[in-house]
């Protein structure tokens, strides 16, 4: 039996005395009841209240130190603690400090100076159809096998490892061509999904592990990117239902409390939910092979939230770094890199170090295929060239450059272009500047950084790196091409130095004008010309063009050329404020004839619009630029057919009928009718067009009026007259027939406003004759109510006909008794 310690109080003294206990007791574990084998994940098992089995890490025999359970034992709370490694780290607890109002809107300030952020999503689906192949893939065959029972004593770890690694003599090898590849891990992911969703939980993981075992396979490395895409697809489905569980499952009242994922810290999340995460991370240590161990590691590792909130993201992801390096194969470190720079942002978009590296590691990766042992099993297994090889590298490598260039600062793109410089340094002899021989996969480094960073950066040092671009061998010009591109696009954004922009100009002008594929020309010729018309004037913009001219005119009927065409007239047309100044470009009327087709409507489109919004008057009396407007206005009108669509319709209607109101003659008004007159003659197609006319043609009558104080001569009633005899006969040909009534109504009030009773009776016979030709649903009876109230009110002060004096009034009767009204 064993005695209590007795305290004296009052003496303030502690007599001890020997505790007598069994020895065979002293080193045994505590007990806790077990509902069921732990390893026996496959057997439905007994639950254990408010737990799931596989949620709770295992105690193992005491007489077995199992490396994996003795950081439960130890309650070691680091993430950079691998299994295999003895390093262990102190770890605070931090939690994502919290962002003001203030510093939200500096972010966005900042963000507006970056190209916008493309996600992955966005990149996945070309992936997959870019990188296909005409060939067989191998993949292993899912097949539903019991685990192995977990033995006892010493067997324990390896009955753990098995449980989790299935063997090679489980699985077996089919051959699908891609698009049944494709389709095939679809209905693994969903098949992940619904075993999730059924509580089996060790199948999901199972599923989650072979699938990342894939990625050890680069046999056909032309279908490694879609394969990546394929198998990050699942992992990410894996990593999102373990977070959510967790979430779900583990966070405190507080915890559930806050809105967004990155608000809550370890201290919002239960005791219960860090013992399960902990749980996940070592089934994952597990895991025999590298590639599977960090792919899913990586997926999942947003679940290091639950144990330490945000502080040690950054360790984590530079841990996860330098395990990379242990993968010798180039394209498959260099898509680990990619996955890793993605969760990485999904973590938190500031962490710069950790992409550094991965870009750095890259760097060193594509030197290494330089090496004679790699050239060698390249073209002895692959068929392939060095170059080749590194171009299915140039995803993952871009990928990593956006998430680095994301908001970086200068500094991080001089530091990246100084990696870049150590691939192909300086030999004996060469020049920076002048074109010479750089090794395979240089150039996909230098387009991944000048299309991801800044372009304020990028535009501060943009001789350096056209320096760069032109030790590019010449050779090569389609590379010049989408270098000089990717950094006029950056230049347009952001402005160079104004003693630059001339000298960066031509010297990009001098390379660009040897190309002679019309194609690969217009494609840098269009983002030049934007450069040239907001940093210069007509002369350089003359010149451009001729260039332009002289290049595309024997080749103009190819679609990536007219579309080009197209982009780069709407661009000038938009930047430009005189649309006579634009006309009196010397090389503009030969650029806009090598348009055709819809490419030139829309192209016509956008000059109308310059013409309609400027207001100089002499500009708009200008005979040549009206008339030039004009030829506009009658092409974009003759483009519309039975084919076109309402708003195709209603954009051509829109831009004519404002060209219409905006011409002016000043006290011409005669040439005003015959303008109208032509308009009349070309531009009868569309409804709205007509009804521009007819009010402008009533408007000229009522200025007549009011210049004249009603007291007409015998020319300016001749004029009126001619512009009545337009109303009559233009009137009809709308199909509106309530505003067809109104306005014969209102052309006949101004005849008897001029006492020209004869007009004014044609007028209304009109009405009375379109008013017969009324068909149901044409116009409602409170509109055709409406307007007979104010037929009649000026039938009342209208003279009689002679022959009839009541004819108009017997009319209107007439149709009154004979409408069929509601």
């Amino acid at each position: 039996s064993s005695r209590d310690m007795v305290e004296d109080r009052e003496n303030l003294s502690t007599r001890w005395e020997p505790s007598l206990r069994s020895a065979s007791k002293a080193h045994a574990p505590p007990l806790s009841p077990a509902c069921s084998h732990p390893l026996d994940n496959l057997k439905k098992q007994a639950p254990e209240p408010n737990k799931k089995p596989e949620e709770r890490a295992s105690d193992p025999p005491s007489n077995f130190k199992d490396p994996l359970s003795s950081f439960v034992r130890e309650e070691v709370r680091d993430p950079l603690s691998d299994p295999l490694s003895r390093a262990v780290h102190a770890s605070a607890q931090v939690s994502k400090p919290e962002i003001s109002k203030e510093e939200e809107e500096e972010e966005e300030e900042a963000a507006a100076a970056y190209p916008a952020f493309v996600p992955w999503n966005v990149r996945k689906t070309q992936l997959v159809q870019s990188f296909t192949t005409t060939g067989t893939i191998q993949m292993p065959s899912f097949v539903s096998v019991e685990v192995a029972k977990a033995g006892r004593g010493t067997n324990a770890l390896k009955a753990r490892l098995d449980s989790i690694d299935d063997g090679d003599n489980e699985v077996s090898m089919v051959r699908y061509n891609a698009r049944e590849y494709v389709t095939k891990m679809t209905e693994l992911n969903e098949e992940l999904a619904r075993a999730w969703n059924k509580e089996e939980r060790v199948k999901a993981l199972k599923m989650a592990i072979q699938c990342s075992k894939l990625l050890g396979d680069t046999s056909t490395p032309q279908f490694y990117p879609s394969l990546f895409v394929l198998v990050t697809e699942i992992l990410d489905t894996f990593g999102r239902l373990v977070f959510e569980r967790i979430k779900q499952k583990g966070l405190t009242p507080e915890g559930k409390a806050k809105t967004r994922v990155e608000d809550f810290s370890p201290k919002d999340v239960t005791e219960e939910a860090r013992e399960t995460c902990k749980n996940w991370f070592y089934k994952i240590a597990s895991i025999r092979e590298l590639i599977p161990r960090m792919y899913m590691e990586m997926a999942i590792i947003r679940c290091y939230q639950f144990l330490y909130g945000y502080g040690e993201f950054d360790a984590v992801f530079k841990r996860l770094a330098d395990m990379v390096r242990g993968i010798g194969d180039p394209l498959q470190s260099s898509y680990a890199r990619a996955y890793l720079m993605r969760k990485m942002f999904d973590v938190d978009q500031t962490l710069k170090p950790p992409a550094m590296r991965c870009y750095s590691d890259s760097i060193l990766t594509i030197f290494q295929l330089q090496e004679h042992s790699w050239s060698r099993k390249i073209g002895s297994d692959y068929k392939l060239s060095t170059a080749s090889y590194a171009s299915f590298m140039a995803p993952a490598l871009d990928w990593i450059v956006h998430v680095l260039g994301y908001r970086a600062s200068r500094d991080m793109l001089i530091s990246a272009l100084k990696e870049y410089e150590l691939l192909n340094p300086l030999q004996e002899g060469e020049v920076r500047g002048n074109s010479r021989s750089l090794i395979p996969g240089t150039v996909f480094v230098l387009k991944a950084v000048i299309a991801n960073f800044g372009g304020e950066h990028l535009s501060s040092i943009a001789v350096q790196i056209l320096t760069l671009i032109k030790e590019i061998p010449r050779d090569d010009l389609n590379e010049h091409i989408d270098l000089f591109a990717l950094l006029g696009k950056a230049l347009v954004r952001h402005p160079p130095a104004q003693d630059h922009q001339l000298p960066i100009l031509n010297e990009v002008w001098k390379h660009v004008t040897k190309v002679e594929d019309p194609v690969k020309y217009m494609q840098v010729a269009t983002v030049y010309v934007e450069y040239v018309v907001k940093l210069f004037g007509d002369k350089e913009l003359n010149l451009l063009l001729t260039d332009i001219v002289r290049h595309v005119a024997k080749t103009r009927t190819e679609e990536q050329v007219q579309q080009d065409l197209e982009r780069a007239a709407t661009m000038i047309a938009r930047h430009k404020s005189n649309f006579m100044q634009l006309m009196a470009l010397d090389s503009w009327v030969p650029f806009v004839d090598l348009i055709q087709g819809s490419s030139l409507v829309a192209v016509q489109k956008q000059l109308l619009r310059l013409f309609n919004d400027q207001d100089d008057v002499k500009a708009l009396r200008d005979p040549v630029a009206v008339h030039a407007a004009f030829a506009i206005a009658k092409s974009i009108h003759d483009s519309i057919d039975s084919l076109s669509s309402d708003e195709d319709r209603r954009e051509a209607a829109t831009l004519i009928c404002r060209y219409i109101a905006k011409i002016e003659f000043g006290d011409d008004l005669e040439q005003h009718l015959n303008f109208l007159v032509d308009c009349r003659r070309f531009l009868l197609q569309l409804d709205p067009v007509i009804k521009s006319l007819v009010t402008t043609v009533l408007q000229l009558v009522a200025k007549t009026n009011k210049k004249v104080g009603m007291k007409h001569s015998r020319r300016t009633l001749a004029f009126c007259k001619a512009c009545l005899a337009y109303c009559h006969t233009t009137i009809t040909a709308v199909e509106d027939k309530n505003w067809q009534l109104n306005v014969l109504l209102l052309a006949g009030q101004m005849c008897l406003s001029l006492a020209l009773v004869s007009h004014a009776d044609s007028f209304f016979k009109s009405i009375i004759t379109a008013m017969q030709d009324l068909t149901s649903g044409q116009i409602s009876d409170e509109l055709l109510l409406s307007f007979t109230a104010s037929f009649s009110s000026v039938l009342i002060a209208c003279p009689g006909n002679p022959e009839d004096p009541f004819l108009l009034v017997k009319g209107l009767l007439n149709i009154i008794h004979e409408h069929q009204w509601d």
